[in-house]
């Protein structure tokens, strides 16, 4: 059955994000899936329906969540519980440019959809494997949305993901990563920029 939306999320695992920070991304992101407010905005949407996939990375990649449908609250704690459970991984570069490349490969196996997203979350600048230029050539092709939530402290890193990125760019602290992440899936579904 086709899905509003095909929903590929990409966390940071890379050598900057201590496990206190990886823990607070991984249960935030689980949070806002299961958000009310967000299986509200997943309902209300014309199928109904949208399927979500997660994977961890660094220098490579994990993943942590293969496609799955959220169409209900029931559904979303599901998707949410198997975020929580994941174990960490990566811990290498940032290689941005190979995560894009992973969610292209993702996307093309993947389920029907009327939309497609990546939503990526960092808080550095590529430094390692392919540049992002290849992979976002290609999801520009496929009609590929990318947004970025980049987390502060790095200097130049948000101007860096304006300009990589081909949606929008948000910006947040560790502190306030719960509820930035709730408000960019809420756009993400709700298919704004």
């Amino acid at each position: 059955m086709i899905a509003d939306l095909c929903l590929v999320l990409l966390l940071d695992a890379s050598g900057s994000i201590d496990q206190s920070a990886w823990d607070l991304q991984a249960k935030a992101t689980a949070a806002a899936i299961a958000d009310r407010s967000v299986v509200e905005r997943i309902t209300r949407g014309p199928h109904g329906r949208i399927m979500v996939m997660a994977l961890e990375w660094s220098s490579s990649f994990t993943q942590m969540l293969p496609w799955t449908p959220i169409a209900s609250a029931a559904d979303a704690e599901t998707a949410a519980g198997a975020l929580i459970a994941h174990r960490r991984v990566q811990n290498g570069a940032t290689a941005v440019g190979e995560a894009l490349e992973a969610a292209v490969q993702s996307i093309r196996s993947g389920p029907d959809c009327v939309r497609h997203v990546i939503d990526i979350s960092s808080d550095g600048v590529n430094n390692n494997g392919v540049e992002p230029r290849k992979p976002m050539a290609t999801l520009k092709g496929m009609d590929v949305t990318v947004n970025a939530l980049v987390i502060e402290g790095e200097y130049g890193v948000f101007d860096y993901y304006k300009d990589t990125v081909s949606g929008f760019v948000m910006s947040a602290t560790w502190d306030g990563f719960g509820q930035a992440i709730k408000a960019k899936l809420q756009l993400e579904v709700a298919g704004l920029q």
